[in-house]
């Protein structure tokens, strides 16, 4: 699995040919394609896929991060609500806006009222660049997803002997044999990827 530097970097480089090609490809507006290249950052740097580690986009947080710390230990690193196209980016969004959700639930009807007249108001004009920014971090998320899934499938191929071994998408990433005269796994947690 990459470094968190490396996805960041890579996903960095991509940002510029993604989006020339919505601009270009799918002839969106240039404030659509500053909404799509606003989620894409948004995803790398702060709304990755592995915010369920210790990682560089956790810690990016700052003191805001105990916020993620549920979400952290919820998951499994590589789960499919963790790291699983679309899915998972949905599920991050769904997890950022429960609490303020709430929040409007708690603090009563005229809060509410005031948050659905919002909604039915700048809803349908944002409605384009919601949902570029949405894809601009599916985007991000995906390309993430794709360099794991390499990453560990040339580890495997070119890997040493004791590494070779039958390894799904799904499973931990800290999960490693000791070697094949020991007993049983070892799991381990990276403190930063």
């Amino acid at each position: 699995m990459p470094m968190g530097v490396t996805h960041r970097t890579i996903n960095t480089i991509a940002s510029i040919p993604f989006t020339t090609e919505v601009y270009l490809g799918l002839h969106r507006s240039p404030l659509e394609c500053v909404a799509f290249l606003a989620g894409y950052t948004f995803a790398t740097f702060l709304m990755n896929p592995d915010l369920d580690l210790n990682s560089d986009g956790y810690q990016s947080w700052g003191f805001l991060r105990f916020y993620w710390w549920p979400y952290q230990k919820a998951l499994a690193h590589r789960s499919f609500l963790s790291h699983f196209p679309i899915i998972s980016t949905i599920f991050r969004i769904i997890y950022l806006l429960w609490l303020p959700i709430l929040l409007i639930f708690v603090l009563g009807s005229a809060v509410q009222a005031t948050a659905r007249d919002q909604v039915y108001d700048w809803v349908p004009q944002l409605a384009p660049y919601l949902i570029a920014l949405v894809v601009g971090m599916m985007g991000s998320d995906t390309l993430h997803m794709l360099l794991d899934v390499t990453s560990t499938r040339l580890k495997r191929t070119f890997g040493s002997k004791h590494e070779r071994r039958p390894e799904g998408f799904f499973e931990h990433h800290g999960e490693k044999r000791h070697s094949h005269y020991s007993r049983g796994w070892r799991t381990t947690r990276s403190s930063r990827r």
